[in-house]
C-alpha cells in the first residue's frame, strides 16, 4: 500500500509543477501579444531590421538610373515630395502591400511622376510586378543585389517604403498601409 501512496503523491507533485509551469508560460505569453499590440510600435522598434537603413533627415545616397520606359531619373532630379517603393517578385510581404501601395500612390502629389517604384531580381513575375506598378509609378528594375538604388536607399528589407523631401529621406515604413495618405504628415 505504501508504494501505491508513493505513486500516486509523485504524480500530483508533477501535475502540479504541470499546472504551474502552464501558467507561467501563459502569462508570458499574454505579456508579449501586449506589447507587440501597443500603438506605435513600429516593426523597427520589435527588432526588424529598419526597412530603409538611413535616417530620416538624411540624404539618400547619388544614383543615375533609367525607367523601364528609358525615362533618366536621378538624386539630383527628384521631385519635391516622392513617394518610393522596393519590391520583388515573388516576395510575399511584398504581394500583400502592393494593394495597399497602389491606393497611396495613386493619391500621391504629383501624380505618377512624384512615385518612384524599385522592382528588385530577375525571377518569373517581374514583368507583371512593373505592370500593375507603370500606371501609379515610374517603374526603375535592379537585377544585382546590392545595385546602385539598394546602396542609395540602404535597403535593409523587403517591402520597403519612403517618403522623399526632394533628396532628403522623411521617414520610411515596412508596410504600404503605414504610410500616411495625401495630405496627412509623415509619422
Amino acid at each position: 500500500m505504501t508504494v501505491c501512496t508513493a505513486a500516486i503523491m509523485v504524480v500530483g507533485v508533477l501535475c502540479l509543477l504541470n499546472i504551474a509551469l502552464t501558467l507561467a508560460v501563459i502569462r508570458r505569453l499574454n505579456e508579449q501579444a501586449r506589447l507587440l499590440a501597443e500603438p506605435g510600435r513600429a516593426p523597427a522598434q520589435r527588432g526588424y531590421p529598419p526597412p530603409l537603413e538611413i535616417a530620416p533627415g538624411e540624404r539618400v545616397g547619388d544614383f543615375s538610373v533609367a525607367t523601364v520606359d528609358g525615362e533618366p531619373v536621378s538624386r539630383a532630379a527628384l521631385p519635391e515630395t516622392t513617394l518610393v517603393a522596393f519590391m520583388a517578385p515573388g516576395c510575399q510581404s511584398c504581394e500583400q502591400s502592393l494593394p495597399d501601395f497602389l491606393a497611396r500612390a495613386d493619391a500621391a502629389p504629383g501624380g505618377r511622376d512624384g512615385v518612384l517604384a524599385i522592382v528588385l531580381g530577375k525571377g518569373p513575375g517581374r514583368d507583371e510586378l512593373c505592370a500593375e506598378l507603370a500606371p501609379v509609378a515610374r517603374v526603375l528594375t535592379e537585377d544585382e543585389e546590392g545595385g546602385p538604388l539598394v546602396q542609395a536607399f540602404g535597403v535593409g528589407a523587403l517591402p520597403a517604403f519612403g517618403v522623399l523631401a526632394g533628396d532628403v529621406l522623411v521617414a520610411s515604413y515596412a508596410l504600404a498601409e503605414q504610410i500616411p495618405l495625401a495630405g496627412d504628415a509623415p509619422a
